[in-house]
């Protein structure tokens, strides 16, 4: 795991009250080796950047009303997590001749001089319109496609179109036997610590760990034990490691007269929230995250469908993770504002019931809310560990950044960090000032994701 120990992350802390916001830090050596091969843009124009911003448009407007109930989870984060690695696996797999490595079979390519950014282009519409078919993608098709140089002869313009088709259909169907992960079915536990309804809807994925890997060697490789190493719920909720990581978010994570939350962590808890429609939730904000350190590194095209690539595959399968340990696991846990609601003494004499408490969290109503499924692991310290595994590798530990968010509570919009460690540790620790999880959903969250960044940065980059 590549996180840097207390002392060198103080150091660099130090080190980086020095530079100014927003700046990047210049690295002493490339951390990531650019992709060989002919210049594949025709145009400055990036298509992968281009994409990406349809997507996440996309994702602030699902779950849209009035369509199919078979789309109505659509903007589950774990949904948004695979659309996201189908499209950018799709993009980086069309972006000949750049890519010498590809996740899906290699195509033979109608001609050698095909526009690859027509077959960019028709590859992620493609995925796109397959994904959510109620969304009329043409618009952004011929955007793009007018995009390419007038020099690029059509028939050129036209192949390419064909064969990005091919491998938009070929991703297609890679992922045709994802079905079992889309069950809802689930049983709610009915023990005190066992996760239940707290007004927010019905479990959301319970069966998500059933999905096959884009990137792990299997659903369970970077799991981590339950809550606490327990492995029974009487035990859980008796220890006393249980009763501090209530009360801490007790303390931390309440809506009304928090005894610890500083004004600081107030705005960080907004900032990477994300959690509602209109947002481009929390895959969302590390895909934007990506694409401004891409554009203020002046990345090529061909290096962007790479890291996107890159990025894409962990967070899908930071979501495997990630739902895996919340539903796969002999303890459910439930969130926060039950265990705070219905603490019983007679169980843990050190925590103190309130019926009154609420989290932080609100949602587009005003409500206050807990995200609907089980609290152990943290989904957004999950998908913040693995893309900043994955970015660190290639940028390095040491570069400041300043990262957007869409969350309607936020304020400011804009957060600095010098480090993408530090981003992902403070988006983790923000759903404990949130009031939705515990230091050890945050904890044990983070450690999985940076193990799974460095591992899909490490096995599945491009060689040549």
């Amino acid at each position: 795991m590549h996180r840097r120990s207390r002392w060198e992350h103080v150091r660099v802390i130090a080190a980086a009250a020095v530079v100014t916001a927003g700046t990047l830090v210049a690295l002493p050596q490339a951390a990531h080796a650019a992709v060989t091969g002919p210049p594949p843009q025709a145009s400055a124009f990036d298509h992968v950047l281009y994409w990406n911003s349809v997507f996440l448009d996309t994702i602030r407007t699902l779950p849209r009303d009035g369509v199919d109930p078979q789309y109505s989870h659509d903007g589950d984060p774990t949904r948004l997590a695979r659309a996201g690695a189908m499209l950018h696996i799709a993009l980086h797999d069309a972006n000949w001749p750049a890519a010498p490595v590809t996740y899906l079979p290699k195509i033979t390519q109608q001609n050698p001089n095909d526009s690859i950014e027509a077959t960019m282009d028709a590859a992620a519409h493609r995925v796109l319109e397959h994904l959510y078919p109620y969304i009329d993608f043409d618009a952004n098709l011929a955007y793009a496609l007018a995009q390419i140089p007038s020099s690029v002869p059509s028939s050129y313009v036209q192949g390419g179109r064909a064969d990005g088709e091919r491998i938009g259909d070929l991703m297609i169907a890679e992922r045709s036997g994802d079905g079992p992960a889309f069950d809802l079915s689930y049983t709610e536990g009915t023990v005190p610590g066992a996760w239940r309804q707290t007004g927010s809807g019905p479990a959301v994925a319970p069966n998500w760990w059933k999905l096959k890997p884009f990137a792990m060697t299997s659903p369970t490789q970077f799991r981590p034990p339950p809550p606490g190493g327990f492995t029974s719920y009487d035990q859980l909720v008796r220890s006393s490691q249980y009763a501090q990581q209530v009360n801490e978010v007790k303390a931390y994570g309440g809506a009304k007269n928090p005894t610890s939350r500083s004004a600081d962590q107030t705005q960080a808890a907004f900032f990477w929230a994300n959690d509602g429609k209109g947002t481009y939730r929390p895959v969302g904000q590390l895909f934007a995250i990506t694409q401004t350190v891409a554009r203020q590194k002046g990345l090529r095209q061909n290096e962007t469908a790479e890291l996107f690539n890159l990025v894409s595959m962990a967070l899908a399968d930071a979501s495997i993770v990630a739902w895996g340990a919340k539903f796969d696991s002999p303890i459910d846990l439930w969130r926060p504002e039950s265990a705070i609601k219905l603490a019983d003494t007679s169980l843990n004499a050190a925590i103190t019931p309130d019926p009154s408490w609420e989290p932080l969290s609100v949602n587009a109503a005003g409500q206050h809310f807990s995200p609907p499924f089980p609290a152990y692991i943290s989904g957004h310290a999950t998908f913040a560990g693995a893309w900043a595994g994955v970015m660190q590798r290639w940028f390095g530990h040491d570069l400041t950044f300043t990262a957007p968010t869409d969350d309607p509570n936020a304020n400011p919009k804009t957060r600095t960090f010098t480090s993408f460690e530090q981003a992902a540790e403070e988006d983790a620790l923000s759903r404990l000032w949130l009031g939705v999880h515990y230091r050890w959903d945050a904890d044990r969250g983070l450690d999985a994701g940076f193990n799974l960044g460095d591992f899909v940065y490490v096995t599945k980059r491009d060689q040549g």
